[in-house]
C-alpha cells in the first residue's frame, strides 16, 4: 500500500475545516472569543464546553481530558480508525468540509457589500460580490 503524501496531509489539515467538521457530525460550538467551544464527545460529565477549536490554526483541544490535534486527530479518535484511514475518510469527505475558499482579489478593485447582504438574504449560506473598479 502506498504511503500518503506529505503534501496530501498538510493540504487536508489545512483546507479540511475542523469547525466544519464538528458541526457535520452534530457537535454544537459557541463562540469563545477568537476561538469556538463545544462539549467534549471523549470524557464523561463536560456540562460545560471544554473542548477549543482555533479556527485561525485548525486545532483542536480539550481541557477536560487533554486531548488534541488536527482534523486528522479528531477523525482517528471519533472514528476509531488508524492515520492511513482517517486520511482517506477526510479526502472521501474534503469538498462538504472543507474551507471556504478565499475571495479573490482583482487589481484596481474594491469589493463591497450587495443590497442582499446588507438585508439580510434571504438565501442564507450564500456570499454575493460586486467589484467596482476605481481609479
Amino acid at each position: 500500500m502506498a504511503r500518503i503524501p506529505d503534501s496530501e496531509i498538510d493540504r487536508l489539515k489545512r483546507e479540511v475545516s475542523l469547525r466544519r467538521l464538528l458541526e457535520s457530525q452534530g457537535h454544537r460550538l459557541v463562540k469563545q472569543g477568537k476561538d469556538w467551544a463545544c462539549r467534549c464527545p471523549w470524557h464523561a460529565g463536560d456540562d460545560t464546553p471544554s473542548c477549543v477549536v482555533t479556527v485561525a490554526s485548525n486545532l483542536w483541544h480539550c481541557f477536560g481530558c487533554d486531548a488534541g490535534g488536527s482534523v486528522i486527530d479528531w477523525v482517528m479518535r471519533a472514528q476509531r480508525v488508524s492515520f492511513r484511514h482517517a486520511c482517506e475518510l477526510l479526502l472521501k469527505d474534503a469538498p462538504a468540509v472543507a474551507a471556504p475558499a478565499p475571495v479573490p482579489v482583482v487589481e484596481g478593485a474594491v469589493s463591497t457589500r450587495t443590497n442582499a447582504q446588507r438585508t439580510g438574504s434571504k438565501e442564507r449560506g450564500q456570499v454575493h460580490f460586486r467589484v467596482v473598479e476605481t481609479r
